[in-house]
């Protein structure tokens, strides 16, 4: 047995020095110190003391946990991997975040919700984009996919179609082809599905007006022909003409742009 023959705080706030017979013993914390009503004079035998340490290492795990889920909710994994990085014990892991669960401050399937919930609004994101992200939180199938039926096929379009409106702006000089492809090749790497995708394109005034679609054309062309240092006028027009193609302007447009430029007299 061992007698406690003094307790004095450490600088750390709600820490605790334990001294046994006139040695220092451990530190812990002032919870543990409550739990197991330590004061001078009590002695302990060392199946009491293995306990006090292996509750102090506890509270010291949830002492961290608690700081990390405090500005925002988590996953299991990522509370597991806070854990490991600010070196808490490992044999301990387990017994906090089973702690964490029975007092419901941790719980993927929570998470899943509020996660699929907050990228409808925030940062959006589509379905299969949400559902790459908690899995890689750690978040199991079946809790991603309860929580994304809730991400309804009309509030997806909705989301799709404001994002849409916002990729066509930042493509406005391309062809009005061009712009349709962008969007929604941006929308599908969003996590949007093609159908999706196309409908909220198609919710969106995405093609340029005449003059516009002449501006544009007309830009490519002289950017194409710029380039081309060599060959016959001839050889330039045809390659100017296959560029403007390549970029989705009409036939029309595009031989109205090919009239504005000088490719020069072939000898």
């Amino acid at each position: 047995m061992a007698k406690i023959t003094k307790i004095s705080t450490q600088k750390r706030a709600g820490r605790y020095n334990l001294e046994l017979d006139g040695r220092f013993a451990f530190g812990i914390s002032e919870n543990v110190l409550a739990k197991f009503g330590l004061m001078k004079g009590r002695e302990l035998d060392e199946g009491t003391i293995e306990r006090i340490k292996e509750a102090d290492k506890i509270d010291q795990g949830l002492k961290v946990a608690l700081n990390f889920l405090s500005p925002a909710l988590r996953t299991e994994k990522q509370v597991r991997e806070r854990l490991l990085k600010k070196e808490i014990d490992p044999k301990v892991i387990d017994p906090v975040v089973d702690y964490l669960k029975e007092q419901q401050l941790l719980s993927d399937a929570t998470y899943a919700k509020a996660y699929v919930n907050t990228k409808q609004v925030f940062t959006p994101k589509g379905p299969r984009a949400i559902f790459m992200d908690l899995k890689k939180a750690g978040v199991k199938e079946e809790y991603i996919e309860d929580a994304l039926v809730e991400y309804s096929e009309e509030s997806q379009l909705e989301v799709a179609t404001k994002m849409a409106e916002k990729m066509a702006r930042t493509h406005k000089r391309d062809s009005t082809r061009t712009r349709q492809q962008k969007t929604a090749q941006g929308l599908v790497q969003k996590g949007f599905s093609l159908e999706i995708a196309s409908r909220a394109i198609n919710n969106i005034d995405i093609a340029s007006d005449e003059e516009d679609e002449k501006d544009n054309a007309l830009r490519e062309a002289e950017k194409a022909a710029r380039r081309q240092r060599t060959g016959t006028a001839k050889e330039k027009f045809f390659k100017v003409k296959s560029k403007l193609y390549a970029k989705g302007f009409s036939g029309e447009i595009i031989e109205w742009a090919l009239e504005q430029i000088d490719f020069g007299e072939d000898e």
